[in-house]
């Protein structure tokens, strides 16, 4: 028998799934009957909180009826993301939703974590006598934060190819499993005219708050460097990361040597980052410690027009006649500089 109360705080298991399923209901009377008023009120939460808290909030749950409210609002919430039609917002609430789980998980037991994490076809084993567990170490290295020292392979020990990881290790490595599938769901899905329809209030307000987030962003200031001087390359690069969209390695790291060359420092750098919908803060400022030399013993360059080309980070679309004249971003900064002064 299906335990209500379970997947009221994990909705996004496949239980909840089959019980909308198996009490018939379709997505029209979710959004109109209302009987589910509740919910489309709480669905709305789970967004403004995710967006404005990086967590979906909690609600006490006591009966069946609170229950009920809170599965169907999961499905709501997705929906109504859906519409909104930005990446960075739902960026933002995917990880509201895993953020909610992993503080919830970090209580549970051992027994119901090892059910739970079939639901992410994590390869796991529980050892009794230390009361660790056990991952295999391909699910492992697909998870874990591996830029943080402590997540990295040498700091952990392995045998027979499981690595051993606590409870906590464990919501973690799960909170990015949930994470990166919400993303994934949520991108592959097309807006519901009904939705849009019914929350169009709703979602104007979303989009809005978006826009002056974004606002706040483009106007907030860059330590010593003058964003307006910045090359096409490096706007196009920043722009993405604060939008939460999937910059690849190499243009975070053409960003941060490009700003440590005009001499921003870590924190500045930091702040930047830090408007990302999925920004962490450790994370973050181990990448930029080990490219700026802080915590390694080299300092990175930033790598010129040439190589940007190469690695498919240039806008070519959007290069201007001092990028054609240039062959490296510095020198496009200082030319701007020169104009100005």
């Amino acid at each position: 028998m299906v335990d209500l109360t379970v997947i009221a705080k994990y909705p996004f298991l496949n239980e909840s799934k089959n019980y909308v399923k198996e009490n018939s209901l379709s997505v029209g009377e979710i959004i109109d009957d209302p009987l589910y008023e509740r919910a489309r009120l709480i669905g709305i939460q789970r967004l403004d909180g995710a967006f404005k808290n990086r967590d979906v909030g909690n609600r006490k749950i006591v009966t069946e009826t609170d229950c009920i409210m809170e599965i169907l609002s999961y499905p709501i919430a997705r929906m109504i993301s859906v519409c909104i039609s930005d990446v960075y917002f739902t960026r933002r609430y995917a990880l509201g939703e895993a953020i909610h789980a992993y503080k919830q998980m970090i209580n549970e037991t051992p027994d119901f974590l090892l059910s739970l994490s079939k639901e992410f076809k994590l390869d796991l084993k529980f050892y009794s006598e230390t009361q660790k567990f056990g991952i295999y170490f391909t699910n492992y290295l697909h998870h874990a934060p591996t830029r943080y020292k402590e997540w990295k392979m040498v700091n952990r020990v392995m045998k027979n190819g499981y690595i051993s990881i606590s409870q906590k290790d464990l919501a973690r490595l799960i909170q990015e499993a949930l994470r990166e599938r919400i993303n994934n769901e949520l991108d592959s899905r097309i807006c519901d005219s009904r939705i849009a329809r019914i929350f169009y209030s709703d979602i104007i307000r979303f989009k809005n708050l978006v826009s002056k987030h974004r606002k706040k962003i483009e106007t907030a200031p860059m330590g010593k460097v003058d964003p307006e001087k910045l090359p096409p390359c490096m706007k196009s690069i920043l722009r993405a990361i604060q939008s939460g969209e999937n910059v690849p390695h190499m243009g975070r790291f053409a960003l941060v040597a490009f700003l440590n060359s005009l001499r921003l420092n870590t924190n500045d750098i930091l702040k930047l980052f830090s408007s990302a919908p999925d920004f962490e803060d450790e994370k973050t400022r181990y990448q930029i410690e080990h490219i700026t030399g802080t915590t390694s013993s080299t300092s990175y360059s930033a790598p010129g027009c040439e190589k940007m080309r190469t690695y498919g980070i240039c806008p070519v679309d959007q290069m201007d006649d001092l990028c054609r004249r240039i062959n490296h971003p510095i020198s496009y900064y200082k030319a701007k500089w020169k104009q100005k002064h």
